[in-house]
This record gives structure tokens, C-alpha cells and sequence, in this order.
């Protein structure tokens, strides 16, 4: 057997993992094309991190299997038990969504791949850290690209998202750009506790100082009281674990980094942001601090999480599902609703619980939260392995984020957000591995080759192919003639398959209407309704009220715009609707089965 583990090879590989670590998040994240919104491939940078992210894990499946030495970081029988808890509840239980499963599960199994797979590079204490330069970098970029959205006067250019006047990045949601960018923010600062730090190139250091001066800067302005609480955590826990290091030479270190600090804050609150800026965020810390029974208080989260915990409690072991979470959440978001009169009430439909815990306890129950609470102490236990000053940075480095799952579904949205955290996770986790002898045999090392080439290329042409499905189906949306051709294409993609199915029908629910289609109608109101299952949208409840209408199915009809109501009794597609149907019957002589409260 051929070994790569010399010295020469172990450099080669080394330097390969730092371009393509580089350009995961440095390169990858900036991509943009006009798009829809919404979470998961519907970003477009979402699908060119994963082309960056399979090439670094394809990188490691090769030096594993020409190497001849595996390296087993401490926490991998944790990340064993939780790959295969969240995978054995998905296989055993009811999936409703097959599909949405299949991606869910795809992205935590890269996630950990990407995480074994830079455990496989033999990394000193500096190489280390220049991952972590890197991650700084890609915080800094993110950090520009939100400035320049804050002080365009103009639309920004067409290769940028369009968000003038908010902080939002790439991410095109100011909260995500937010704990996205006070990550960065901690990441700074800890970087300049490093002993490595004094001996880094000019270019480095002002990047770090200026990474904290413009992180601190876009955090404030955000608004985002998640960013701003996590990054006031994470600098207190950084100051008492590495104060030390912070008050070497004359505390020049901690001098610089207040600075940098006190500039940034001083910066944000003076300029002019749509968000409301630091006002803003310190009055939502305010309100969401204050203890109270009213449940209108504040915004909608309480009516969440209190009908997730009502959901957990009626099947606290296996949950209700993998996929179930929209149909059975929408049911007791009508119970609620009906049972607290006076709560605060959600117009749009809701996919995520806005709480990763609550999601999948609902989902998976107490066997799902098992594996997430064995991989939170194995981490715990990594980072105390380390020592308080180390340890304890690390983890202010992931609070941000973890914060951030707790208050709303930044893995789903952002796919940038979960490697990040991965990677930051390996960091600590590499400090201390096992190495061992491993010889595959000779079919062993062609089948490694063949999916170290292989997946890069079919995950370039999957995720290629998704950004043109993405495009088509926007196209689709704003063009004024619709022509179901463009539609071709995201009806190949497995991913867009059920998107293009949900516009190709909605729009032919309307022509079917117009021209009195029978036939088109009956296929309309199979479909709805076998789509209702797996997702309540108020689209699908109008449409369908419509469609039984029009074939003289009245009580149903009302039925289904009675149920629709009462999931979104806020929501102006379902009053808009329930107002037409009143006319509708109107002008039948019919009696309004569904008045107008």
C-alpha cells in the first residue's frame, strides 16, 4: 500500500484542505441570483457552500484511504449514537415528507462528514488557528457586504442581495447576519489572545482588529436582539477565561480590542437603520425580560412553544413523526387559538417551531433529544478537557449560533450557519485524537478514490442544476405570461419537484376556474387534499374551498374554508377568500354558509 504519511504529504494535504476551507467560506458564500426567499436550496448560496463543502469532505475520504491512519477525534462515539438516533427515527417512525426527510438527514450526515473529514488532517496548534483566520475572514466579508447595504443609497448592484437600509448579508435575513457575524466577532477577539497572534504579518492583525470593529458595528444596527445578547455573552465569557492573556504586555491586547469595540458600538448607533438599530434591540431585550401572563406579550413565541410543549406531552417518546411537525402544529395552532382567546396569533403558516429543541422533540420525541444531549455533554466534556482558558473560550465561540436555534431555525435557512458550527466543533474536538493503522484493501482504496472524485462531480451538477431550477421558478413568478415549459426543469429536480407541482396546479386552479374545466378541477381537488396533509397552506385551503365550490360541492366547500379560518383566522389570502366566497354566493342565490365575522 502506497502511504501519504510522511511529513511532505501530510504539508501537501494540509495546504490542499486550507484552499479549499478558503473557499467554502470565503468564495462560495457570496454567490447570489434573484430568488424567491424561503429557507434551504431556495438560497442560492446555500447550494454553492455545499459544492465547496463536499469537496473538502472528499478531500479527507482521500487522504484517509491513502494514508493509512484514521483519526478518531474524542467525540465521535457521541456523534455516532446522534447520527444514528435522528437517522432510526426517521426509518422507523412516519415520515410525512420523504423528500424533506431525505435533505434533512442529508445535510446533518455532511455536516458530520465534514467533521470526520477534517479530523483526518493532522493539524498543529497554529494550523489550528489559521482555520480560524479563515472563519474570521468569512465573518469580515459578510461584515462589508452587510455595510454596504447599510449605506446604499441606491439599490446595491445585481451580483448583491437587495436590502438597502437593513444589515442582512448574504443571508437575506438581518438575524442570521446578525449571530453570523457576532461568531466572527468572538472568533476576533479570541484570536488576539493567541500566543501566535504578536507574530502573525500586518495584513492579519489589522483584518482581526477591523473584523471587530465592523462585526460590532453591523450587530448593533441589526436590531437583532439574539446578536446582540449573544455577543455580550460571548465577550464576558472570553474576558474571564482568557483575561490573562488579555492583560499581557500592559494590556495591550485587551486596549486594542476595546477600541475596536467602543468604536464599533459608537459607529452603529449613529447610523440611520431601517431596524431600529441599538434602540430597537435593547427595547426587544427589555420587553422579553419582563415577566407577564399576558400571552400577547412581546411577539407570537409564547402561542409557539406553548402548543410545541402541548405537542411533546401527547407523545413525549417517539413524537409524532419525522415531517409531521406542519400538519399536527397547524391542528393545535386552531385548538390554541380557540382555548386562549386573547393569545397572539401567527398569520403565515409555520414550518419550524422557531426552537430546535422543541422541533425535535415534536417530532422525534425524548429518542431524538437523547442523541442531541449526549452530543451537548460529549462537547461540554471535550472542551473542560482543554482547560478553562481554551474551553471556555470555545465555547462563548458557539454561543451565538446556539443561541440563535433556540429562538428561531438558522440551520434550515442558512446552511453556512451549520458548517460553521461543525467546523468550530472539529476545531475543538481535533485538539486531542487517536490515530490508527488502517489498511483497506485494494478494492477498499479504489471504491475511497473513486467517491473522492465522484462526489464532487455529481454534487456540482446536483446543486448547478438546483440554482437553475431556482431561477426558472422565480422567472416563472414574475413573468406575466405563464408558460408551464419554464416549469420543466424544477420538475426534474427532486428537490424543486413539489415547488413546480404547487405552481403548476395553483395557476391551473385559476384557469380551470375561468374556463369551467370540470375535468382539471377534479384533478385540482385530489391533489389539495392529498397535499394538505403533509402541508396546511393557506394557499391550498382557498384554492380547494374555490374548486369544491365551483363543482357544486358547497358544505364542503365551507368546511374546508371553516378550517382554514381557523388556522389562519389573521391571514389576508384566507379573508380575502372567505369574502369572495360569500359573493360567489351572492350571486348563486345561495345562503352564505361562511359569514363574514
Amino acid at each position: 500500500m502506497i502511504s501519504l504519511a510522511d511529513p511532505v504529504s501530510e504539508q501537501r494535504f494540509n495546504r490542499a484542505l486550507f484552499v479549499l476551507f478558503s473557499i467554502l467560506f470565503l468564495l462560495a458564500p457570496l454567490y447570489y441570483q434573484h430568488n424567491l426567499g424561503g429557507e434551504g436550496l431556495f438560497l442560492p448560496f446555500n447550494n454553492t457552500v455545499w459544492i465547496a463543502a463536499v469537496f473538502v469532505i472528499a478531500m479527507g475520504l482521500l487522504k484517509l484511504g491513502y494514508s493509512g491512519l484514521v483519526r478518531i477525534p474524542k467525540m465521535t462515539a457521541a456523534i455516532l449514537f446522534f447520527l444514528t438516533v435522528t437517522t432510526l427515527v426517521g426509518a422507523i417512525g412516519t415520515v410525512s415528507e420523504p423528500t424533506s426527510w431525505m435533505f434533512r438527514s442529508l445535510s446533518i450526515w455532511g455536516g458530520m462528514l465534514l467533521f470526520f473529514s477534517l479530523a483526518q488532517f493532522r493539524l498543529n496548534r497554529r494550523q489550528r488557528d489559521n482555520l480560524l483566520y479563515i472563519l474570521m475572514g468569512s465573518a469580515l466579508l459578510q461584515a462589508i457586504y452587510c455595510l454596504v447595504h447599510l449605506l446604499a443609497l441606491d439599490s446595491p448592484p445585481g451580483w448583491m442581495s437587495q436590502s438597502p437600509g437593513i444589515p442582512r448579508g448574504i443571508f437575506q435575513q438581518q438575524n442570521l447576519a446578525a449571530s453570523y457575524l457576532a461568531t466572527g466577532l468572538l472568533i476576533a477577539i479570541f484570536l488576539t489572545t493567541v500566543p501566535s497572534f504578536r507574530h502573525r504579518n500586518l495584513f492579519l492583525k489589522t483584518s482581526v482588529l477591523l473584523c471587530i470593529l465592523l462585526s460590532s458595528l453591523v450587530v448593533v444596527t441589526s436590531g437583532s436582539r439574539t446578536g446582540i445578547l449573544a455577543a455580550f455573552g460571548g465577550i464576558l465569557l472570553i474576558c474571564v477565561s482568557r483575561h490573562q492573556q488579555l492583560l499581557r504586555h500592559r494590556g495591550r491586547s485587551l486596549l486594542l480590542v476595546s477600541v475596536m469595540l467602543g468604536l464599533g458600538i459608537l459607529g452603529g448607533s449613529q447610523i440611520d437603520s431601517k431596524t431600529g438599530g441599538l434602540t430597537q434591540g435593547l427595547e426587544k431585550l427589555s420587553k422579553a425580560s419582563q415577566t407577564s401572563q399576558d400571552p400577547t406579550r412581546n411577539d407570537v413565541r409564547r402561542m409557539m412553544y406553548d402548543s410545541s410543549v402541548e405537542l411533546m406531552l401527547e407523545k413525549p417518546v417517539f413524537g409524532h413523526g419525522i415531517g409531521r411537525f406542519q400538519p399536527v402544529w397547524h391542528d393545535k395552532k386552531a385548538q390554541y387559538l380557540t382555548e386562549h382567546r386573547d393569545a397572539a396569533i401567527l398569520a403565515p403558516r409555520l414550518s419550524h417551531p422557531h426552537n430546535e429543541l422543541l422541533y425535535w422533540g415534536v417530532e422525534g420525541g425524548l429518542v431524538a433529544l437523547s442523541g442531541i444531549a449526549v452530543l451537548a455533554l460529549a462537547f461540554l466534556k471535550v472542551s473542560f478537557g482543554l482547560g478553562w482558558q481554551r474551553g471556555g473560550s470555545y465555547l462563548a465561540l458557539l454561543l451565538p449560533i446556539t443561541l440563535h436555534t433556540q429562538v428561531e431555525l438558522p440551520f434550515y435557512i442558512s446552511q453556512l450557519h451549520w458548517l460553521l458550527f461543525v467546523s468550530l466543533i472539529a476545531i475543538v474536538a481535533t485538539h486531542r485524537v487517536t490515530t490508527k493503522v488502517f489498511q483497506p484493501s485494494r478494492y477498499a482504496r479504489a471504491c475511497m478514490l473513486g467517491l473522492g472524485i465522484s462526489l464532487p462531480v455529481l454534487a456540482s451538477i446536483f446543486f448547478s442544476h438546483s440554482l437553475l431550477a431556482n431561477r426558472v421558478i422565480f422567472q416563472f413568478n414574475i413573468a406575466k405570461t405563464k408558460s408551464f415549459e419554464l416549469l420543466d426543469i424544477p420538475s426534474r429536480n427532486i428537490y424543486f419537484a413539489n415547488t413546480a407541482d404547487f405552481i403548476r396546479m395553483q395557476t391551473l386552479l385559476n384557469y380551470a376556474i375561468k374556463t369551467d374545466n370540470t375535468e382539471i378541477i377534479e384533478e385540482y381537488i385530489r391533489w389539495a387534499e392529498q397535499r394538505l396533509l403533509q402541508m396546511p397552506d393557506a394557499a391550498l385551503f382557498s384554492g380547494l374551498s374555490f374548486a369544491l365550490h365551483h363543482q357544486g360541492e358547497y358544505q364542503r366547500s365551507y368546511q374546508m374554508m371553516r378550517r382554514g379560518l381557523s388556522i389562519y383566522p389573521t391571514t389576508t389570502l384566507m379573508l380575502s377568500a372567505q369574502k369572495m366566497l360569500q359573493k360567489l354566493d351572492q350571486e348563486k342565490d345561495l345562503p352564505v354558509g361562511v359569514p363574514v365575522e
